[in-house]
């Protein structure tokens, strides 16, 4: 259970960093951009459109290479 008095950002746990580190452990193991947007879209669906986009610009990152 969520304390009250907790913010938002102090309960996530989810940094740009670990989520960076998960998207290039994902891109090692094959999975390609069409598979990365299909997958973050179908999350966005669960978490919000402000937080999808947020991992929309670090998958560009990650993928800028392809």
């Amino acid at each position: 259970m969520i304390k009250p008095d907790l913010l938002l950002q102090d309960t996530s746990g989810v940094t740009d960093s670990s989520l960076v580190y998960h998207l290039q452990n994902a891109k090692a193991h094959g999975v390609t951009k069409e598979e990365i947007a299909a997958i973050i879209t179908h999350a966005t669906m669960y978490t919000g459109w402000p937080k999808g986009w947020a991992v929309f610009r670090l998958a560009k990152d990650v993928w800028k290479e392809d």
